[in-house]
């Protein structure tokens, strides 16, 4: 959230209008009544610029002349209605997140809600950290749209600098790899998104109402679906370190608790479906010096390769261990049943974390073994890029890490890999 400021003078329409200073985001409350429009100037005055006004048509007026960046808006109110302003605030800027307040609540007008594209719904009368949360979560999805705002304005910068014919020369020879790891990469989250978003739509058809638990479920499957459009953000961003050749790090996350969002995305995703998923966590929990979105994407596409390893109903394991000896490092030149990558840029001072991913499919064969780390190479010829451990072995080797794979014919595979932890 930006920085604070003194708190602007707040007033309903007719007054004069509220200029946004830069540090602040401008919330635009919207009721017919004064009740609700009080509260939410003294709820969110320290936070936000607020404008509030009492009807759909000041609102609009105000958002074709002002920056708008969070709305809460009433359905019922005399006049245009609140569906027909968020449809009319989402004309005038797509990126402006909305809340619905509402004290009738039905299924059919939270699905149009959502479907125009509001954020939240939630039923009056609202309670403080209820409607913060909410506000916070818009905050939040708003900043991602600025970010992948910001990252195409980038490449549009960095495309109108290639003048220099040498770098012409560079970007020709790595826009295929880079674009083609970006889309492999987004598939992930975008997949995870898909499967939510079904989920949601099998709710909402059933549902008459949104009570409890019903309820929470659905914020939880919202928040799901933030999460994975945050993770598409962090994708493209690391990509453009890439571009421009440089590597700054992410934020670190206790493992345990990329192991649980790591469960929860594999639960829709369609190559699970038929097995099983088994999760060894970590003990004591800790960091590991590693990107936390790297780290899990690096374990959605272990985890996604172990999954079609077999056309049969199998268990998938994945297993973390905390290591406080110094290893004993795989051969580097790949036998019949082992092959690791990483050697020259691995950190080996424990302590250190192994994550295993253990499949019971049909094992590597000794031919294939010394080329599964290469781009494009693959043996899944319908539904296979040959992208998913080319990333992989990229991600670990820009954090310093080391990959070992061992293998059997029938009896499956286990691919370990290690990072340092922090101390």
């Amino acid at each position: 959230m930006p920085s604070r400021s003194p708190s602007p003078v707040i007033s309903d329409a007719p007054a004069a209008p509220v200029v946004a200073a830069p540090e602040r985001y401008t919330l635009l409350v919207v009721d017919d009544e004064e009740g609700p429009r009080h509260s939410l100037r003294m709820v969110f005055r320290n936070e936000f610029l607020v404008h509030a006004v009492e009807s759909g048509e000041q609102a609009i007026q105000y958002a074709r002349t002002h920056p708008v960046h969070i709305a809460i808006l009433d359905i019922r109110m005399a006049g245009t209605s609140g569906i027909d302003v968020l449809r009319a605030l989402k004309e005038v800027d797509p990126k402006i997140e909305v809340l619905m307040l509402t004290a009738y609540e039905t299924i059919e007008t939270a699905r149009q809600a959502l479907r125009l594209g509001a954020c939240d719904y939630l039923s009056k009368p609202f309670d403080l950290p209820t409607i913060r949360e909410a506000a916070t979560r818009a905050l939040h999805l708003r900043k991602i749209s600025e970010s992948l705002a910001a990252t195409s304005q980038r490449l549009q910068d960095l495309s109108s600098r290639l003048g220099d014919s040498s770098l012409r020369e560079e970007m020709a020879r790595t826009t295929t790899e880079i674009y083609a790891g970006v889309l492999h990469d987004i598939s992930n989250p975008l997949t995870v998104i898909s499967g939510y978003v079904e989920v949601l739509e099998a709710r909402l058809k059933t549902a008459t109402a949104l009570h409890g638990a019903d309820f929470e479920e659905v914020r939880d499957n919202v928040n799901t679906i933030s999460k994975q459009v945050s993770t598409c953000t962090a994708i493209a961003s690391r990509y453009l370190r890439f571009i421009h050749r440089r590597h700054a790090p992410g934020e670190q996350l206790p493992v345990n608790q990329i192991l649980a969002d790591l469960q929860t995305l594999l639960k829709v995703h369609p190559a699970a479906r038929r097995s099983r998923l088994a999760v060894k966590p970590l003990e004591p929990d800790g960091a590991a010096a590693v990107d936390a979105t790297d780290l899990i994407q690096i374990l959605l596409n272990l985890s996604i390769n172990a999954f079609q390893s077999s056309p049969r109903e199998q268990t998938v394991w994945i297993t973390a261990d905390r290591i406080e000896a110094p290893i004993s490092l795989p051969p580097a030149t790949p036998t019949l049943n082992e092959a690791a990558v990483g050697h020259d840029t691995f950190a080996a001072r424990p302590p250190l974390l192994a994550i295993s991913v253990i499949d019971q499919g049909a094992g590597i064969s000794a031919e294939n073994l010394p080329r599964i780390f290469e781009p494009y190479f693959t043996t899944k010829a319908q539904h296979g890029t040959g992208l998913g451990l080319a990333i992989v072995a990229r991600l670990v080797r820009t954090h310093h890490g080391l990959i070992h794979v061992k293998t059997r014919a029938g009896e499956g595979t286990r691919i370990t890999v290690y990072f340092p932890l922090k101390a």
